[in-house]
């Protein structure tokens, strides 16, 4: 049985994006007008309203946009990972079967770990005192999700055959690594949107357009930036226990 190392995992898997910063530029320039397009209509039509009792013209294109966004980040990782494991460099928009059932497999992890998530704010909302079994609750959870996300590597690569079940196995005692590997990724996702609210907000003291500005584009070059590391923790992770690779 492999034992994965956390530090090792995200490592390599920032030597990748590093390293084949070209490749990622060239798969991303595709997909960089669809993106920009849906930052600004999100920033158009603003926030959907909690309190609105139907539907909302703005409520309607955010989940329009974040589909779409979804689906684009699916055909670049999906890019990135046939690129890391095969060495083939795909051109252009990228949408075909692959892509597809990546975008299917990603939204239902997402949807995994977002439910978890809204379930654990609710429960610590009402019961303050809950936080102390909440968030081991949702980091086994995530622990379980990050487990069960190196199916997504094999769905890039067309391998049908290859499921949960196969990925789940595939993990079989390197829960608390993976863990690891989620909470690391986190720190790192955290630590760039934080850098990015502080630039933003000090831009925006000055001058608020351009601060606005500011945000939405950095917020894309963010964006864009982590699907390609969290694409590479994935390959990094799918190549070690299922192709049996080194870092």
């Amino acid at each position: 049985m492999r034992k994965l190392s956390p530090t090792k995992a995200i490592t390599h898997a920032l030597n990748s994006v590093w390293t084949y910063r070209k490749v990622a530029a060239r798969i991303a320039f595709a997909w960089l007008p669809v993106l920009l397009v849906c930052a600004i209509a999100q920033v158009y039509f603003g926030p959907p309203d909690p309190s609105a009792q139907e539907m909302t013209s703005a409520a309607l294109v955010q989940i329009a946009t974040s589909l779409v966004s979804l689906l684009a980040i699916s055909a670049m990782s999906v890019s990135w990972h046939r690129f890391i494991l095969l060495d083939e460099v795909g051109h252009g928009l990228r949408i075909n079967a692959n892509s597809l059932r990546y975008f299917g497999n990603h939204f239902l992890l997402l949807m995994a770990m977002a439910v978890p998530l809204l379930l654990a704010i609710t429960t610590m909302l009402l019961l303050p005192a809950a936080v102390t079994f909440a968030i081991p609750a949702l980091l086994l959870v995530w622990g379980a999700v990050t487990r069960l996300s190196v199916k997504l590597p094999a769905v890039a690569l067309g391998n049908r055959n290859f499921t949960f079940r196969s990925a789940w196995d595939a993990t079989s005692g390197n829960f608390w690594p993976c863990l690891g590997v989620l909470v690391l990724n986190g720190m790192i996702l955290f630590g760039g949107l934080l850098a990015l609210i502080v630039v933003a907000s000090g831009i925006a003291q000055v001058q608020p357009v351009l601060g606005d500005a500011f945000a939405m584009l950095a917020s894309l070059v963010l964006q864009i930036t982590y699907a390609f590391f969290n694409a590479s923790i994935l390959t990094s992770l799918y190549g070690y226990f299922v192709e049996r690779r080194d870092f």
